[in-house]
């Protein structure tokens, strides 16, 4: 595999970039005003500082490597370590008993008109937006205190930054943002596959003989099934949907602790070890429905060279998320809704015929995606590494 930037000066360039808006936008949450004005000053220089260094040192390694699906693995699994340490720092901070007590009164019914500003202990993805114009900030030893929208144009405003990230990204938010995804990432790797499950695969007799066609269609369905699910429940229970998938609400009764519990033990940890694919996010997950449905309006899409292809399957077999098929190769089509655009494919391919594109054109854009990707993911784990540098006292 090729570099995605052949440019050593444009990748600097790149990861300066990448690394000034880390600087800026991690300067943000400690405004170095009142009471702990000296503590604010100090850390958000020093915070900014670390992750405009990182983002832009990880921009401009990724950028310049032949290994981009193991750097992209690596930076990924970190990102879920981050968000279950600021989950563990929080837990820490308040003490079991007072956070669990806090869970059960934790009120989740946001965007009410009228509602007045509050202080969030535990990370949400709220906060973000709500950062991002100002109308959030974080307290030290308490969490954040952000103003709640009073209007629904002050609601939909804030839900700006959520579309935009669904829209430009679809389901490559699976393979390079989402806080869920490492846990599932974690456990695929290595090349043994201990169960074949094939009862789940569709079969085929095609000029080389039977093989296997990637999974079912009713089983690549129940994902949207169980979304259908969780929206009819939403507006049941009155409040928003987003807040289903909030580990706070999990933890209010036993009876969904043990069943979440359950199925992220089964679908993210042993089925993926045994399998070396990634069947919470191709079955189970429903927000990861919502960006399979937004795939075919994707600014970035994988596609292979015609020219280039010689059709070995390498790039089908070592696919997580079922999204190749041996058909799909032979008729040169692209990955499927299910592509998290992981890049993969792209790294095991033996001549290079395997790129992501500008959607609908022919130019590459593995660069743009994967700089886009950082920023985003830099950008939306502002609450998660924010708690962990400035909750405790």
């Amino acid at each position: 595999m090729k570099p995605a930037i052949q440019s050593k000066k444009l990748a600097i360039i790149t990861g300066f970039i990448v690394g000034g808006f880390a600087f800026w936008w991690y300067y943000i949450p400690f405004p170095p005003s009142g009471e702990w004005y000296e503590f604010y000053t100090n850390i958000s220089f020093w915070l900014g500082l670390g992750m405009g260094l990182a983002g832009g040192l990880f921009t401009y390694f990724i950028l310049n490597s032949r290994r981009m699906e193991r750097y992209r693995r690596i930076y990924f699994i970190s990102l879920f370590f981050i968000a279950f340490t600021s989950l563990v720092v929080v837990i820490a901070d308040m003490g079991t008993h007072t956070f669990l007590d806090w869970a059960q009164i934790h009120d989740k019914e946001y965007y009410l008109p009228g509602q007045a500003p509050g202080t969030l202990t535990y990370p949400c993805t709220r906060d973000v937006p709500q950062l991002l114009m100002g109308r959030a900030s974080f307290l030290r030893g308490v969490g954040w205190a952000a103003d709640f929208p009073s209007t629904m144009n002050e609601f939909l405003i804030m839900m700006i930054p959520f579309f935009v990230t669904g829209l430009f990204f679809s389901r490559g938010f699976c393979g390079w943002i989402c806080p869920f995804g490492g846990i599932t990432e974690l456990f695929v790797t290595g090349k043994k596959e201990r169960w074949s499950l094939n009862i789940f695969k569709r079969q085929t007799t095609g000029k080389r003989g039977f093989r296997y066609e990637g999974l079912k269609e009713w089983v690549k369905d129940t994902k949207y099934g169980l979304l259908l699910a969780l929206v009819i429940l939403s507006f049941v229970i009155a409040f928003p949907l987003v807040c289903i998938f909030c580990p706070v609400l999990w933890l209010e009764s036993l009876i969904v602790f043990s069943i979440i519990l359950a199925i992220i033990l089964i679908f993210a940890v042993v089925l993926p070890f045994m399998t070396k694919r990634r069947w919470f996010c191709v079955f189970i997950c429903p927000v990861g429905a919502i960006f399979a449905l937004l795939n075919k309006i994707s600014f970035f899409r994988i596609k292979m060279d015609k020219k280039k292809c010689i059709k070995c399957n390498d790039c089908v077999q070592e696919c997580r998320m079922y999204a190749l098929t041996p058909t799909m190769i032979e008729d040169f089509k692209s990955p499927n809704e299910d592509c998290i655009r992981c890049g993969r494919c792209i790294e095991v391919c033996p001549e290079d015929a395997m790129d992501i594109y500008w959607a609908g054109t022919s130019i590459k854009a593995r660069s743009w995606f994967m700089a886009a990707a950082i920023i985003t993911a830099l950008a939306w784990y502002a609450w998660f590494i924010v708690i962990i540098v400035g909750l405790p006292k």
